[in-house]
Formats: C-alpha cells, sequence, structure tokens
C-alpha cells in the first residue's frame, strides 16, 4: 500500500508531456499486449484498444472482456494502474484548462487571432462600441487593451482581452498588432483634463506609429480627440482617423435646433438599429459612379461617397478607382443581399 502511495504522488509531480507520453504509451502498449494474450477474444489490436479505453475510463461495457487467466490478471493490473494514471491525465488535463481560461480572462495570454479590431481602453465609450459592432457584425473579433480592468469586461467568444499599458510596446505586441485590421484608441475617462487625456492618447498613437515604422508596416488608427486643437499633433503622427465627440455633439445639436429631426438621422446611422452605414468595394461591372448609384439604388443602397469624398454626386460621370472603398446607406437586409450577389466587402 505504501509503495502505491509513493508511486502514486511521484506520478503526480510528473511532467504533463511525460505524462501524455506515459498516458499514450500504456494504453498502444494494452491494446497490443491483451491481443496477444487473447487473440482468440481480441481479434485485432483495435478490439484491444477498445477494450484498453473503456476500461482505463471506467465505462465498462461489457461487450468484449478477457476469459483466460493471464487475461484476466492484465485486467487487474490496468484497473490499478492504467484508472489511476488516466485519472491524474484527465486531471491534470482539467486543470490546464482551467488555468488557461482564468490567464485569458485576465488578459496574460498572447494572442494569434488575425484581422482583429484592437480597441484601447475600456470606457463607457468603448462599450457602446463594442455593442455596435458585435450586434452588426457576427465574424469580427475585437481585441480589448487595458490597464486599470483585471478581467476582461465582457465573456463572449468574439472577444479577448490584453491586460497592461497600452503604450507599451510588449502589451502592443502582444494583442498581435501587426496582424490587426485596425485599432482605435479611446480618451481616458479618469477624470483628467482633455489635454491631458489628449496627451495619453497621442502617446499611445505615437508608439503604434514607431511600431509600424519598425516593421514597414502601416497600421490603421483611429483617436478619440476631445479638443479639435489637438488634432495637428495626431496628425504629425501619422493617425488616419479622428473622432471628435465633443464638437461633433455641439455641431448636431446646432443642426437639431435649425433642421428639427436631423438627429434621429445621424442616430440611425451610427446605429444598428434601422438604416445603417456600411462600406463596399467596386464590382467589376460598375464603370461609373452613375452606374454604381443606379444599380445600388435598384437594392434598396444609397450611394454616399468614396472613402471620405462626398463630391461624388458632382462626379457621377467619372470612371471608379480600382481600390475605391464606397459608403453607403441601406439596412442589414439590403447589404448582405449585395454580399450575396458578389459586391466585395472594402
Amino acid at each position: 500500500m505504501i509503495f502505491f502511495k509513493q508511486l502514486f504522488v511521484k506520478v503526480i509531480k510528473l511532467n504533463n508531456w511525460f505524462l501524455l507520453f506515459a498516458t499514450l504509451t500504456l494504453v498502444f502498449a494494452s491494446s497490443y499486449f491483451i491481443y496477444y494474450l487473447e487473440p482468440d477474444t481480441f481479434a485485432s489490436p483495435f478490439e484491444g484498444l477498445w477494450w484498453t479505453m473503456t476500461t482505463v475510463t471506467t465505462v465498462g461495457y461489457g461487450d468484449i472482456s478477457p476469459t483466460t487467466v493471464g487475461g484476466k490478471l492484465f485486467a487487474m493490473f490496468l484497473y490499478i494502474v492504467g484508472i489511476g494514471l488516466m485519472t491524474i491525465f484527465i486531471g491534470k488535463a482539467i486543470d490546464f484548462l482551467s488555468i488557461r481560461k482564468r490567464l485569458k480572462e485576465e488578459g496574460k495570454l498572447t494572442i494569434t487571432t488575425e484581422d482583429h479590431i484592437i480597441l484601447i481602453n475600456w470606457t463607457k465609450k468603448a462599450s457602446i462600441t463594442l455593442d455596435e459592432i458585435l450586434h452588426t457584425f457576427d465574424d469580427v473579433r475585437i481585441v480589448i487593451i487595458d490597464e486599470k480592468i483585471e478581467k476582461t469586461p465582457l465573456i463572449h467568444e468574439q472577444v479577448e482581452f490584453v491586460y497592461g499599458n497600452p503604450a507599451n510596446r510588449d502589451v502592443l505586441l502582444k494583442a498581435n498588432l501587426l496582424k490587426s485590421k485596425s485599432v482605435m484608441v479611446f480618451a481616458s475617462e479618469d477624470g483628467v483634463a482633455t489635454s491631458q487625456a489628449d496627451g495619453q492618447t497621442l502617446l499611445i498613437a505615437t508608439t503604434l506609429e514607431s511600431i509600424g515604422k519598425e516593421f514597414s508596416q502601416n497600421i490603421y488608427t483611429i483617436c478619440e480627440v476631445l479638443e479639435s486643437t489637438h488634432i495637428p499633433a495626431f496628425k504629425h503622427a501619422a493617425v488616419e482617423e479622428f473622432i471628435t465627440a465633443n464638437d461633433t455633439a455641439a455641431h448636431l445639436a446646432a443642426r437639431s435646433i435649425l433642421f428639427n429631426g436631423s438627429s434621429e438621422i445621424i442616430r440611425q446611422l451610427t446605429s444598428h438599429r434601422g438604416y445603417d452605414l456600411y462600406s463596399i468595394g467596386k464590382k467589376a461591372e460598375w464603370d461609373t459612379y452613375e452606374h454604381a448609384r443606379t444599380e445600388l439604388a435598384s437594392q434598396g443602397a444609397i450611394l454616399l461617397s468614396n472613402r471620405n469624398d462626398l463630391s461624388i454626386i458632382n462626379q457621377l460621370k467619372d470612371s471608379i478607382p480600382q481600390g475605391a472603398k464606397l459608403f453607403i446607406i441601406c439596412d442589414e437586409d439590403a447589404y448582405a443581399n449585395l454580399l450575396h450577389q458578389g459586391v466585395p466587402t472594402s
């Protein structure tokens, strides 16, 4: 009894890979050994494998079992050693999965997801943005980076989390930055002055740009800027897009006062309710903007712009350039139908 207890303790302390090797060796060796002992009962090594697996996992269907003394003695050996070893192996496997799950929730694992969107700084606006993305797209992967929360703010199959300072190079690379689709940096909500919050955002944007230069790769960056007067500094850091929430709210309020009802139009276009804003690529047979506009209109979609160029309404006879990113307004069904008809995404 003492011998088996000491053996059991030693097995528990085995390296996980060695334990896996020992378990597999025992299973396959037992499969062949029982076949060797009782070839009349076990017609093939596979039959031996079936019996071994049902034995060491304590299932015991009883459809096949040893009939000789030697076979029964080996079965008793397998009961003691095999079941014990398999129990330890399964226990370690469960522990490994539990630890991995905990580390994933705590943002301590390296991200391997590709073509994902990175949201930096977990704020109320980041939460709303994440909710909109998840409701609109069921195939987009999101990685959140933040150093103020200890666990992922949302358990979702499309969402992953990295804990750490977003201005730290190693943390950004841990989020698989170089394989990401785009990065959105939200302004801090710690109650600091707008200049300080924008300064923190700029530091992150500068770090992103330096990583891009290091690896000769463009990192598409979008920043929330609290003060529009700070935008030149962000342009100098090669930030592609800016969201000036304070200025936008003020302009929207003015439009709502002058043109009653306009805020509801903007609200619909910036949410997943009703008609929404989508981007598509150029369909091969579309020669001009007029051609594209006509076909899109027949499918229930309004052509709005090519990237941020709203002046295409005055260029309908012009050819659509290759690599165009066309923004349209339509509902979800119309967008899905366009994709089904072969309109490329952008």
